[in-house]
């Protein structure tokens, strides 16, 4: 049995392809929207850290105003009488500026680095899960428009086929060759088959709204759609779904690099009982006593600096390690629920495989047994209600036949979105 996978490569001036829609709904989908900032916002963090490595200036100026000038007082020594020196203004500048760089910090700016570099992958690696979610439900309301496009040509065709019925019918009833119950017959059921025909217009509308909401596209411009090309699908192994899975799910790798996190942000509190070594140098000027020259100096220092409160930072180390264990629970967990929608996605191809390859042979079988009721009702074998039964039976076989077959589109790309394929 051959069965069919959607290729979007081709694309005709009059229709809209599978991938033009796609690409509409990621330019217009808000989540989207939103996970774009949250990946800007932790670029823009990277490169703050990044800068942690540069020398910090820094610039002062003040103006300064005590309640009385400040004196000298020399006691007498000897024969020299005691001395009252003003040794500074009552209103006084000062002024300084300098560069300081930290030569060791104990890793801090390191492992900072580290976890806003980290930080920036998970949110591109959510951004590209999100994506994948929106590109899955545009395919599968893309393919419900399909469908129900389909289903109401099928009772259109019932509906042609009813009422070549009835008008049959009606003949023979003037030719006295059926009773008035086989014209009856033909005519509720055509009521039945208009009554059906409305109500899947109405799902075909209601599909098309969705994929509008979807992909921001007019629904008036959405009316014609490229179908499905046939292609033959091989369902792999299991256990080869789960490794591709594994290794390729954004969700995944989004989970681990919050774990990696989480071990970085240990080594920064442990750099909180380590020293600080910087070099520092700097210009500083002031004009509050008069009798000092110069006004302004340089200074240059190399110091070491070791400055904690009490346990916080040993506390805090212990918080983080119990971070540490969490994520990788979550990690773990995900890693589950990730093999679990595998499962779920690959027991449901292989159930659409089967309904598919069931569908089409029920149609095969409904199409020949409707040939050959035709014949013995124009022969006057069988009644209208045999006829009537069997024209049922085929509409409901290419019913099946439709939804089975877009099921199964819907299931394959489910499959390819668990694993992490291209989709």
């Amino acid at each position: 049995m051959k069965t069919f996978l959607i290729l979007c490569s081709f694309s005709f001036a009059f229709s809209l392809t599978l991938d033009q829609a796609i690409q509409s709904a990621k330019k217009n989908n808000p989540e989207l929207k939103s996970q774009e900032h949250a990946v800007n916002s932790a670029f823009y963090q990277l490169r703050a850290d990044k800068n942690l490595y540069l020398p910090t200036f820094f610039l002062g100026l003040s103006f300064n105003h005590l309640s009385d000038k400040q004196k000298l007082n020399i006691p007498p020594l000897g024969n020299f009488p005691p001395l009252a020196i003003e040794s500074a203004k009552q209103n006084y500048r000062a002024f300084s500026a300098g560069l300081r760089e930290v030569l060791y910090d104990g890793g801090a700016r390191e492992s900072r680095i580290d976890i806003s570099s980290s930080e920036f992958k998970f949110q591109k690696y959510i951004y590209r899960e999100k994506e994948e979610d929106i590109k899955l439900q545009v395919i599968k309301a893309y393919l419900d428009v399909l469908a129900s496009k389909d289903i109401t040509e099928v009772y259109q065709k019932q509906l042609d086929a009813v009422r070549s019925q009835y008008e049959r019918a009606k003949a023979f009833f003037k030719e006295g060759l059926v009773a008035i119950t086989d014209v009856l017959q033909a005519q509720v059921r055509l009521a039945e088959v208009q009554r059906d025909l409305r109500q899947a217009q109405g799902n075909y509308n209601i599909a098309l709204a969705n994929l509008s909401k979807l992909t921001g596209i007019p629904q008036e411009e959405l009316k014609e759609l490229e179908p499905p090309k046939p292609f033959e699908y091989k369902i792999p192994n299991i256990e080869n779904l789960y490794l591709t899975a594994l290794q390729k799910r954004y969700i995944i790798h989004a989970y681990l690099e919050k774990l990696y996190q989480v071990q970085r942000l240990k080594d920064v509190e442990k750099s909180k009982y380590l020293p600080k070594v910087y070099l520092q140098a700097s210009y500083s000027y002031s004009d509050q006593n008069p009798v000092l020259s110069p006004k302004g100096v340089y200074t240059f220092t190399a110091g070491l600096n070791l400055e904690f409160q009490s346990f916080e930072p040993y506390y805090r180390l212990l918080s983080t390690a119990e971070d540490e264990k969490r994520a990788k629970w979550e990690l773990e967990n995900t890693k589950e629920n990730v093999k679990l929608e595998v499962k779920r996605a690959y027991e449901n191809l292989l159930t659409a495989q089967d309904n598919l390859r069931v569908a089409e042979e029920a149609l095969d079988y409904a199409q020949e047994f409707y040939k050959l009721s035709q014949e013995q009702y124009k022969n006057q074998i069988i009644s209208s209600t045999d006829l009537l039964l069997a024209e049922a039976s085929l509409t409901q076989a290419r019913k099946n036949k439709v939804i089975s077959y877009y099921e199964y589109l819907k299931a394959y790309y489910e499959l390819m979105r668990a694993i992490g394929g291209e989709i």
